[in-house]
């Protein structure tokens, strides 16, 4: 996987005193093209401190632009912001 970090739009799900679920996600390509992503499996879910930042990193597998793929998703507990972070 190859590290992107881009901000996306995304729709998770919440319950008391538990981890954000991702259920969807948009982001652009470089080319400018917008591609909406439906969390199809989520694979592990870890607690990480980076650069002193609490994140949380989710690998989940989806079908992207129709093929399987392996990606991260990073939720920045601080600032609840969500980014595309390897793909």
């Amino acid at each position: 996987m190859k590290i992107v970090a881009k901000p996306i739009d995304v729709i998770a799900t919440f319950s008391d005193n538990k981890k954000p679920i991702p259920y969807k996600f948009k982001f652009f390509q470089d080319s400018g093209d917008k591609i909406e992503v439906y969390v199809d499996k989520i694979v592990t879910v870890e607690e990480s401190k980076l650069a002193g930042i609490d994140t949380l990193i989710y690998t989940c597998e989806s079908k992207v632009l129709d093929e399987s793929r392996l990606y991260q998703l990073k939720y920045v507990i601080g600032q609840y912001r969500w980014e595309l972070y390897k793909i």
